[in-house]
Formats: C-alpha cells, sequence, structure tokens
C-alpha cells in the first residue's frame, strides 16, 4: 500500500475485520473490506462485481480461507468434514471462478492459494484438513494449465503450523512447543515468513514458477 495498490481484504468474523482496520488505519482510502463465507457463491459473486466496479481489474488473489475441527475419522460428523473440505478447497476454486475475469484485465496476473505441510504428510485427527489441502495443490496445478491461456500464475504455498488464531484453536499450547521443537529451525513458522515467500511469487522475477507447491516449513518435512 505503501506504493499506491489498493488492497482488498476479506474476513468472517466482525471483530477480525474490525482489528484489521485498526490496524491499516492510516491506509484507509487504499483498502476496501469485506464480510465474506467463501461457502456463499452468490456474496462472492457480489463482492467480485463490487471490486470490478471500483476497480475495474485485479492483479492478485490470494485464497487463504480456512476452517478446521479436529476428529478421528471413526467420530467425523459428515456435516463437519464437507464444511472443512468447502471452506479449505471448494471456496478456492469458487474465488478462482468469479475472480478470473477481473485478473484477465490485469498485465501481471497471480494467484496464490494456501495449503499447509498436511497437503504432504497426513496427522492424526486431521483428514479434513488433509485431504483440502492435497486438494488445493491439485487445483492449483489444473488453475495453472487452465489459466494460462490469459497469463495468469497459479501456485500454492503450504506453511507449517503458524501462530494464527486458527493455529491457537485447533492445537493446544504443548504441541505447538512441540510441533517447534521438532523443528530443524527450531520455531514454528510466522506470518512473516509466508508474506515473503507471497511478496517473491507476484513479483516479477517469479514469472517462471507456476503450478508449483512451495513448502515453507523450515524443514519440517525433512525428518
Amino acid at each position: 500500500m505503501e506504493n499506491g495498490d489498493y488492497v482488498i481484504i476479506t474476513g468472517y468474523h466482525d471483530d477480525h475485520i474490525e482489528q484489521t482496520k485498526k490496524e491499516l488505519k492510516e491506509y484507509k482510502e487504499n483498502t476496501l473490506y469485506f464480510k465474506i463465507d467463501v461457502n456463499d457463491e452468490h456474496s462472492l459473486i457480489k463482492m467480485f462485481e463490487t471490486i470490478k466496479y471500483k476497480y475495474g481489474l485485479l492483479d492478485v488473489l490470494i485464497n487463504n480461507a480456512a476452517f478446521d475441527q479436529m476428529e478421528s475419522i471413526e467420530n467425523y460428523k459428515r456435516d463437519i468434514f464437507e464444511k472443512i473440505v468447502s471452506t479449505n478447497l471448494t471456496g478456492k476454486m469458487l474465488c478462482i471462478k468469479h475472480s478470473t475475469n477481473l485478473l484477465k484485465k490485469s498485465e501481471y496476473p497471480t494467484i496464490i492459494n494456501i495449503a499447509s505441510r498436511l497437503a504432504s504428510r497426513p496427522m492424526l485427527n486431521s483428514s479434513a484438513y488433509c485431504c483440502s489441502a492435497a486438494g488445493i495443490i491439485m487445483l492449483t496445478e489444473c488453475a495453472a494449465l487452465e489459466l494460462a491461456k490469459y497469463n495468469i500464475r497459479v501456485n500454492t504455498v503450504s506453511p507449517s503450523l503458524t501462530i494464527t488464531p486458527l493455529a491457537e484453536k485447533s492445537y493446544t499450547k504443548e504441541d505447538m512447543i512441540k510441533t517447534a521443537q521438532m523443528n530443524p529451525r527450531n520455531r514454528l513458522c510466522e506470518m512473516k515468513d509466508i508474506y515473503n515467500v507471497i511478496s517473491f511469487l507476484i513479483s516479477p522475477e517469479a514469472d517462471f514458477i507456476n503450478g508449483e507447491n512451495i513448502n515453507v516449513n523450515g524443514g519440517l518435512l525433512l525428518k
């Protein structure tokens, strides 16, 4: 935003949106906020119509909506399993679907899908999240092939356990400490680690990177 860019920020929880507004109040002229449930296709359509009306195009789409509720396969309720897959995977497909016409108008369009280390390695009581994360990587590869004719690049970023509100709801403090100790870098992933990779992937320097899954995990998958 320091460069005059306009940023559209979406969220599901009112308090998170309000907190972000406070943190970015000096950039209020360059930000637009939407309360969105990615499972509600009608609201997504309306959002992208508003973006078209205000800006006419979209340069970057970052797909990072996520939901999780850990449970064993034996005990998973179908509606919870489906909500996780719908939010984490189908919601990303819908955002790509309804943003493509705006991305086509950009000189340098790119899509970043956020997945997880769990796309590559299973974990107990996380079958829904693992399956959705693995699906995101394949969605990225399919989208990269299909949208290449529009010069739209599509890549995945797969972080390891990151300190976020969702992680704090899904994992105990002891789990997070243990995971950090298992990592060759001896810490958890931080938001800045993900930001740095995304910043590169949306830059012209990453022009030849397309359809890839970039793991940001400090080497955790090496063990």
